[in-house]
């Protein structure tokens, strides 16, 4: 592999990686959200291997 083809590889896997933080994000917003079903929110949260999501009061 030539140094521009490691430096195009890098620079795919750094764009890849911000993709993935803001998916991550993106879940962890909607897990937090007490808008959405409560039961969705910590199935979602148990499946992806996330902490469930904060409980809001009654």
């Amino acid at each position: 592999m030539t140094e521009q083809q490691a430096l195009t590889a890098l620079r795919a896997a750094e764009n890849e990686l911000q993709q993935l933080r803001g998916l991550r994000a993106d879940i962890a917003a909607f897990i937090n959200n007490p808008a959405h079903d409560p039961d969705t929110r910590r199935a979602l949260a148990q499946h992806l291997g996330l902490p469930e999501p904060r409980r809001e009061p009654p």
